[in-house]
């Protein structure tokens, strides 16, 4: 579908149509736009200085001097007054991350399919979440999780790109001529004509070194003819030699926290981040990395040399470190020395076909030119952008329209500076007051412990009474702020009442465990469309439908946490209530008890349950191999281990009976062996004193035993009594 006139114009969006060459210059026009998003990101730095407490004229010592301040204005209210730091702000920051981290690492993922027969994918495919995320990515998933968490509360929103990346790197492989003469002897098997086949001889004759060379060469592809020279050399001296292959050293999905304005940016119009007309993401790269891209991203090996000429500049700089924290220098040099700033721009645009679809750019911004690294579809499943938005707060529609706890704490944050300051130059003057020396005495005074002050009247020094009043109303203002913030924000306080402050927990919570649900989405699409078969059946035990659109949209994810098990009184009190009360009165088995042992193993320790709890189909398997592993154990004549008051004794039972069923060797033996029929008894008896002793506790409670588990118990009996008939003719016979 070509673009009308009136695009062609400039009256429609020009980055509305695909075409198979990109609109550098529209791109760049549209990335300048969305930095200077309604001149927010000047705004980031002032953030950062409240929230790290940064301002101009600090001292190490937390006072006040005049020859530090750049205004040129002296010190008040007197030279070395109190200029501390206070961190409400980063404080309250860092308990909300808290808060979002513990319990994102308890928290339950749920995936639940929309029929029954889902259930098996829907467990495979929280095995594959956890597999990937909870294990290979462990590390990088808490520490982008983090940075998510601070970028939010600090700035007011941020976002999470998930994406796939692989990586190529080279691996030291070891051949010796015996694998090499194993290898080529099957070639030789399968074809006695095989040139393949003679490559040991070949080597092995200095005289055939070229033809050696190049039969090697196209047994192993990208090796330089002379590292295959060498190969061959070390193989005829010394029967052995290392050979560097090309190989994938990383091919996973990536979870990256971006900051505002920095890493990512987008047009003033945007609402809603999946709407957008086109979403910018920043990195800095070395040089290495760029010219890496040439083989895992298909990059221009042309461009590239141009975009490593920018290396040390950059469109726009905002310092994300924390430190140096004031009189700065302008450090963008050394942090940006030998970096190429990299945008990636990611636009939805229509095909040639009419379809609506995301293509990539990538390209440097200081370039000053047309080219690019790299123009083409996204190619992701999903057909969605790869940013997950997070928002401190939803007041407006704009993602942007989000305030940080920064902004929402500042004045609180300032009023208990005022106090502080107050309460510390209180002291001091409290502590040495100021002293009132007449005109005649000036310029004698000395003032110190044992040290003599001539005077010639008693009334020539004294000192100025301390000021009236009391400390008491400063602590009850500093108490009031904290008291306002923890309310706000849902921080523990013993003025605030815990209902109070677990309500708003919660909220935040569902917010940030909602964000990681669609993050979970998202990787599972793309492990679905980039893993291979054999990998994701060698994680889920199981063949994975190969449409992956159906099977990623027939799920529903959910990532929970209740608030109130971080309070371990309260979980050991609902234990205690099901364990008394819920418990005995399930009469109609209304209560899945391994699903109830599971959640009780998460709300008391979640990292103990996740290396404890398997699923009940899983556990289900287990018990019965055990039960065959008894059997036979028995029928080797080793006696089975022996479980006192054992809570599975019934299915254990029940599996032994239909184990000797279709076992027809077990069930000779349970005929003609007295001594493993001495044994299955004994093993049986032990099942059922099990049974037996769960039965006394029901009768007990009920006074009466359930006819179904009394007609279970005298078949259980006939079936034993049966099998001792038919032996004793048996056992007659053989006397």
């Amino acid at each position: 579908m070509e673009p009308d006139n009136n695009y062609k114009n400039g009256m429609r969006d020009k980055l509305a149509y695909a075409s198979e060459t990109p609109d550098i210059e529209e791109l760049n026009f549209e990335f300048k736009r969305s930095v200077y998003n309604g001149s927010f990101a000047t705004g980031l730095e002032e953030i950062d200085d409240i929230r790290f407490c940064r301002w101009e004229g600090q001292s190490d010592d937390g006072k006040k001097y005049s020859d530090i301040r750049n205004d040129g204005s002296p010190a008040m209210p007197f030279e070395g007054a109190s200029d501390v730091r206070i961190r409400l702000i980063d404080r309250v920051i860092n308990e909300v991350v808290a808060l979002c981290i513990n319990t994102w690492k308890a928290s339950k993922l749920r995936v639940a399919g929309n029929t029954s027969e889902d259930a098996p994918f829907a467990t495979a495919c929280s095995t594959l979440l956890q597999h990937v995320i909870g294990g290979r990515m462990r590390v990088e998933s808490l520490r982008e999780a983090k940075l998510l968490a601070n970028y939010a509360n600090t700035y007011g929103w941020s976002a999470a790109f998930v994406g796939w990346e692989q990586e190529i790197g080279k691996r030291e492989n070891k051949v010796t001529m015996a694998q090499l003469e194993e290898v080529c002897g099957l070639a030789l098997q399968a074809d006695p004509n095989s040139l393949i086949g003679q490559l040991p001889a070949y080597i092995k004759d200095e005289m055939s070194r070229d033809l050696a060379i190049s039969l090697l060469q196209m047994a192993v592809d990208n090796l330089p003819e002379e590292e295959i020279g060498r190969c061959v050399d070390e193989l005829r001296q010394f029967g052995e030699t290392k050979v560097f292959i090309e190989s994938i050293t990383k091919n996973l999905p990536v979870i990256t926290a971006l900051k505002p304005y920095d890493e990512i940016c987008f047009p003033p119009e945007t609402i809603e981040l999946q709407k957008a007309r086109v979403i910018f993401r920043r990195v800095y790269m070395t040089e290495v990395e760029v010219r890496s891209m040439v083989k895992t991203d298909g990059w221009d090996e042309e461009y590239i040399e141009t975009a490593l000429n920018t290396a040390g500049k950059t469109a726009w700089y905002n310092d994300p470190n924390i430190t140096p924290p004031v009189m700065l220098l302008d450090n963008r040099q050394y942090r940006n020395n030998n970096l190429v700033e990299v945008v990636y721009a990611y636009t939805r645009q229509i095909d040639q076909d009419g379809t609506p679809c995301i293509y990539y750019t990538a390209f440097t911004p200081q370039s000053n030119s047309s080219g690019y690294f790299l123009h083409r579809k996204l190619g992701y499943a999903h057909n969605q952008y790869p940013f997950i938005p997070y928002r401190k707060e939803y007041i407006r529609k704009a993602i942007n329209q989000s305030r940080g706890i920064p902004e929402i704490l500042m004045t609180e944050q300032s009023e208990m500076k005022a106090q502080h300051d107050a309460l510390r130059d209180r002291t001091s003057v409290e502590t040495f007051p100021p002293i009132l020396v007449k005109r005649r005495a000036q310029g004698l005074t000395k003032i110190g412990p044992a040290v003599q002050v001539p005077i010639m009247s008693p009334d020539d020094f004294r000192f100025m009474e301390p000021p009236r009043g009391t400390p008491n109303l400063a602590m009850s203002i500093i108490q009031q702020v904290e008291k306002n913030a923890a309310i706000y924000f849902g921080i523990p306080n013993e003025l605030v009442p815990q209902t109070t402050t677990q309500l708003i927990q919660q909220s935040i919570v569902d917010d940030w465990l909602t964000v990681w649900a669609e993050i979970y989405t998202h990787v599972l699409q793309l492990c679905l469309q980039y893993m291979a078969p054999e990998e994701l059946e060698r994680i889920t035990t199981i063949v994975l439908p190969q449409n992956i659109t159906d099977i990623a949209s027939s799920f529903d994810f959910e990532v929970k946490f209740d608030v109130r098990d971080l309070d371990n009184e309260y979980v050991m009190k609902k234990m205690q209530a099901i364990s008394q009360f819920v418990l005995p009165m399930d009469a109609g088995g209304a209560i899945d008890r391994n699903k109830l042992v599971a959640e009780l193993c998460a709300a008391i320790s979640p990292d103990i349950a996740k290396n404890i709890i398997i699923d009940q189909a899983t556990a289900s398997q287990k018990m019965y191999r055990d039960v065959q592993t008894d059997i036979a154990l028995m029928l080797m004549g080793l006696e089975a281990q022996y479980t006192e008051n054992d809570p599975t004794a019934p299915s254990k039972l029940q599996y032994a009976q239909d184990i000797i069923q279709k076992n027809p060797k077990a069930q000779q033996a349970l005929q003609g062996d007295q001594f493993f029929q001495a044994l299955f008894q004994n093993y049986a008896k032990n099942l059922q004193m099990s049974i037996q002793q769960q039965q006394n506790a029901q009768i007990g409670r009920t006074g009466v035993t359930p006819v179904s588990d009394e007609f279970i118990q005298q078949q259980q009996q006939a079936q034993m009594e049966a099998a001792q008939q038919q032996q004793q003719p048996q056992q007659q016979n053989l006397q």
